[in-house]
């Protein structure tokens, strides 16, 4: 979903000062209808926004039933926005029913359906990734051998 807007620079201190840009009545209802599938907790938003020629990742805010969109210091910085300004932002948010449809404009249906979610990442296909219950206990990489708790090494003489 991308929303363009305008709006004036505020100062909020929140938990550390911050300066945003709130997303204006009408963009933010339509947020908020995606707003449960797409946040990863506390009603924040992961999302993509564009001020000026910078683009930078940030997280749109819940606040007092809209939202705020960061501006993060480097942005301002680049584009030369200051405390008051007015700004035309374009914030992208993934919706998670777009990511799902994977049929060209005009084409046919896929062959085989698209997955939902991806794999999670598993420790232990990591290179480095040592499991104490496993094996002798000796640590591949280094010989040593764990006594008592995983994280407490002692060397074998």
């Amino acid at each position: 979903m991308e929303l363009r807007f305008g709006g004036e620079v505020i100062w909020w201190r929140g938990p550390a000062p911050y300066h945003f840009v709130a997303l204006p009545d009408h963009e933010a209802a339509r947020l908020r209808a995606i707003a449960s599938r797409v946040t990863y907790g506390w009603g924040c938003i992961p999302a993509t926004v564009t001020l000026g020629a910078t683009t930078f990742t940030t997280s749109i805010f819940p606040r007092d039933g809209g939202f705020m969109v960061p501006v993060k210091v480097a942005a301002r910085r680049a584009e030369g926005v200051e405390l008051g300004d007015d700004v035309d932002v374009v914030v992208v948010v993934g919706d998670p029913d777009d990511a799902l449809d994977t049929r060209p404009p005009d084409g046919p249906s896929p062959a085989a359906p698209p997955t939902a979610r991806p794999r999670r990442h598993d420790p232990a296909d990591d290179d480095d990734y040592y499991d104490p219950a496993a094996g002798d206990g000796r640590r591949p990489d280094t010989g040593q051998v764990t006594r008592g708790h995983p994280h407490t090494v002692t060397l074998r003489p």
